[in-house]
């Protein structure tokens, strides 16, 4: 119909504008019934067989599969608060379990009564038995590095180490072949030796994870070595030293630090590899402090000895977090975790087309003050993403698992930034009130199809009632409104009025003419619906009818045809847009549910898209004579 899409009701606007009678509501059904078909034979026939054969759970809305599909159950293990911990008697945002162990905590196990999902401010007591979802592995390392004492230290005060330790600022020079790599990618460690303590861009000191940044032209690597090792990066091509001596490195001074092992310490016995420290803890092990001498080169199966002290940069803060947690018992036999209540749930959530989150992290967003739940995972490109979830930037087609309170589920719902997968909390059917939208709907038809009232008349009135008879809320009816698609055509229609004030509409006709009329009329419409779903794959259905209504009234113009067959050619062709996910939100809504990727829709739309334009540029002729 011609309430359909978007494109249908502007092309019908336009051709009023113009003094033209407008397409009738019905006038798309002949060709729109024809299109149905062709689709539905290809989706069952050639269609399915370039799905691709990924496994996704059937059963995606029911919480058990969720947890299952997930793989949720396989990261859950049980913390135990000992009765004297430092912990016993802080809220869970106080003791830092999810930043300093990276875990979610799902429940809380007090005196045989379950809390689930429980909210940042809930207390912690000693003897507590806390659920949590997390890699157990890491935790166990984290506990392991609780026998440690941290302190700072001065540059100039180590202790003087067997060849002399020294400060270098090298800077990455134009052209240099390691701009754009990693020090990770070029193993610089293990090439140079030095210990890269910070690298300066722009006037800031970057001084974490500096094994993952990406050199830049300009870059000041600020490190620490021996005498021999920084000759050999000063023999370098791709740097030039600007400056030698621990005062190169001063200002990093307040981020060094020396991390003594006591001999009650776990970690005694272990290798430097195997205890994790730098990767867990996020600090880099620049050297060793063994008998009063300092040792740069530490190799990973270095065996640590009780005394042992490590010299190290970055910021110690959750070593220290660690040391304040005290003793913690782990247990990885957990017998069927409830994670669900008639309170509590587990829902899938699908960031919807045109967020408002689209780019943010969920640390950006505030998401679990904001919406009273928490994630659990996402799943991306046909697999779940449990770590690092805070600092994952969201995309369309994200699904988010998410456990919280029932009651804050419904209003999730509601929210025009997540479409809620799960049946179980969708809000209830309004039944009572189906009547009155039914008989809206009957009214708007037949307003129109008598000629009474044209179709924005008859679609506002019709609206109107729906409203004043409680069949919606005026909440309900400001969220249903595409504000991108008017906003998006109201800015569009100057560009079409101004293609035709400045005649880019008569040269774009032209061209078309000059390409295609030599062909007959077949041809040029089968260019401009070719013209029109090229433009709504990337643009807008609606912008493309606009844009090329005024090259389609100056083609028939001046072949002397009739403009209606090229105008429902448009119109329906702005909406055969199947080959990016991004062109119109139905593609997107399926996204994440399906673990569909870019490149499906590209596999099964394309030829879809052409198959609709071969039927349209032949039928439409049929029921809209040239």
């Amino acid at each position: 119909t011609m309430v359909g899409t978007p494109p249908n009701i502007i092309v019908a606007e336009l051709l009023s504008g113009r003094g033209v009678e407008p397409f009738g509501l019905f006038a798309f059904t002949p060709v729109g019934l024809l299109i149905l078909v062709g689709g539905i034979v290809y989706m069952i026939t050639i269609g399915r067989k370039l799905l691709p054969a990924r496994s996704i759970d059937s059963s995606l809305t029911v919480s058990k599969d969720l947890a299952k599909v997930y793989e949720l159950h396989e990261r859950l293990f049980s913390i135990r608060v000992p009765k004297k911990s430092p912990l016993d008697g802080k809220t869970l945002r106080e003791t830092g379990l999810r930043t300093t162990l990276k875990v979610h905590v799902v429940s809380i196990l007090r005196n045989g009564r379950q809390q689930l999902a429980p909210e940042p401010d809930s207390m912690i007591k000693g003897g507590d038995v806390l659920l949590v979802e997390g890699r157990l592995n890491d935790v166990q390392q984290l506990v392991r590095v609780q026998g440690v004492e941290v302190q700072k230290t001065r540059i100039g005060e180590l202790p003087r180490p067997v060849r002399g330790v020294s400060g270098v600022r090298a800077r990455v020079v134009k052209g240099s072949a390691i701009v754009g790599k990693s020090l990770k990618e070029l193993s610089f460690r293990k090439q140079f030796g030095l210990l890269v303590v910070g690298i300066m861009r722009d006037g800031t000191v970057i001084k974490g994870h500096l094994g993952d940044e990406i050199l830049k032209e300009g870059d000041d690597l600020l490190g620490l070595g021996t005498t021999a090792q920084l000759n050999e990066l000063a023999d370098d091509e791709n740097f030039s030293v600007r400056e030698v001596g621990l005062t190169a490195v001063r200002q990093l001074q307040e981020h060094v630090f020396l991390v003594r092992i006591s001999e009650e310490s776990p970690l005694v016995g272990t290798t430097v590899g195997s205890g994790r420290i730098g990767e867990l803890v996020g600090l880099m092990v620049g050297g060793i402090i063994r008998e009063g001498h300092t040792r740069l080169a530490v190799a990973p199966d270095e065996v640590i000895q009780a005394g042992d002290t490590f010299l190290v940069t970055g910021e110690p803060s959750r070593i220290i977090d660690l040391l304040e947690m005290g003793g913690l018992d782990l247990d990885a036999d957990v017998p069927e975790p409830t994670i669900e209540s008639d309170e509590i749930g587990i829902i899938e959530a699908v960031v919807a087309p045109r967020s408002s989150c689209l780019g943010s992290t969920l640390k950006d967003l505030a998401f679990r003050d904001r919406f009273g739940l928490q994630v659990l995972a996402i799943w991306r490109d046909g697999r779940p993403i449990r770590t690092q979830l805070a600092h994952m930037k969201l995309k369309f087609g994200d699904a988010l698992l998410l456990q919280g309170p029932r009651k804050k589920i419904r209003q999730l719902v509601k929210e025009p930034d997540f479409v809620v997968l799960s049946r179980t909390a969708q809000v209830p059917r309004r039944t009572r009130k189906a009547p009155f939208a039914v008989a809206g709907l009957f009214v708007m038809i037949g307003m129109v199809v008598t000629g009474w009232m044209p179709i924005h008349v008859a679609a506002f009135t019709a609206a109107s009632l729906v409203l004043l008879a409680k069949t919606l809320t005026m909440e309900e009816a400001y969220r249903a409104i595409e504000w991108r698609a008017i906003f998006l055509v109201a800015a569009v229609l100057p560009v079409g009025i101004a293609m035709e004030r400045t005649g880019a509409s008569v040269m774009l006709a032209s061209f078309v003419t000059d390409f295609a009329g030599p062909l007959g009329p077949y041809a040029i419409l089968g260019s401009l619906v070719i013209l029109s779903s090229l433009l709504s794959q990337g643009l807008d259905g609606a912008p493309a009818v606009v844009l090329l209504t005024p090259v389609v009234m100056q083609l028939a113009t001046e072949l002397d045809i009739s403009p209606y067959p090229l105008m429902m050619g448009i119109s329906l062709a702005a909406s055969a847009a199947f080959m990016t996910p991004f062109s119109q939100k139905a593609n997107l809504l399926v996204m994440g549910a399906g673990g569909y990727r870019s490149a499906d829709y590209l596999r099964v739309g394309t030829p879809l898209t052409i198959l609709l334009l071969i039927l349209l540029t032949f039928l439409v002729p049929v029921f809209f004579p040239f």
